[in-house]
């Protein structure tokens, strides 16, 4: 019975979770960018005085850089996540930018659809709406958009460890994850936790959520896993 009720509340936190440009590309790994020896017997870190939390520090301040509304993808876009766990973990979603600072994203998770509207309002993404709909309805037009008020907070800024929001926090950044789709390695996890659930997303730039995962611990058993993986990516 326990089970019967985790399999329902993962399908419905990962459908209320919030997701191709050039793909992503793995680090640069040459001698003198990964700390490896010089001729001297030190690093190139060591000889700049670098060290790994200041290369972390400098990392998330270059996530800074980057607006929020490029976590997700781009107008016109269109994504299929593959599902493991649980059969609403498969998901197809589309999404449009209908006016500035907005985005409106479609999900149909084979027993329900919805529709998310997320806007850009300082230093967060707020989220304005997550309703089901009915599968033939259009994006909201400008107006009813502005008419729209937030019902919790999506993403928050700045993107490094630590950041919080709502009940959420950015807990890793350059994180690598691999899904269908491809290898990531700079995805960044934002977590929710509590004593029996954990639930994750990892966002890429120019992506946004590559991957959902929601974790239930098990009495005297593994943990059960749901989770929801990038595998194509279709754009105008």
């Amino acid at each position: 019975m326990r089970r019967t009720m985790f399999l329902l509340v993962a399908a419905l936190l990962l459908v209320l979770a919030g997701c191709s440009s050039k793909p992503a590309t793995s680090l640069d790994g040459n001698a003198g960018s990964d700390g490896k020896s010089t001729n001297d017997g030190t690093t190139k870190d060591e000889q700049s005085g670098q060290t790994d939390g200041d290369q972390t520090k400098q990392d998330d301040a270059n996530l800074t850089d980057v607006s929020l509304l490029d976590y997700f993808l781009p107008d016109g876009s269109s994504a299929h996540y593959k599902g493991e766990g649980n059969e609403y973990a498969e998901l197809d979603i589309t999404v449009a930018r209908p006016a500035e600072d907005y985005v409106v994203i479609h999900e149909n998770n084979g027993g329900s659809f919805i529709q998310k509207v997320y806007k850009l309002v300082g230093d967060e993404i707020q989220v304005l709406q997550e309703e089901h709909i009915e599968i033939a309805s259009e994006v909201p037009t400008p107006a009813e958009l502005d008419a729209m008020e937030p019902i919790r907070i999506y993403l928050k800024g700045p993107i490094a460890v630590g950041t919080t929001f709502d009940d959420w926090e950015i807990v890793e950044t350059d994180v690598a994850v691999t899904t269908p789709y491809q290898q990531f390695e700079d995805a960044f996890v934002v977590e929710q936790a509590s004593e029996d659930f954990v639930n994750r997303m990892y966002l890429v730039k120019d992506f946004g959520e590559v991957k959902r995962e929601a974790i239930m611990a098990v009495e005297n058993e593994a943990d059960f896993v749901v989770q929801s993986l990038l595998e194509t990516v279709t754009q105008p």
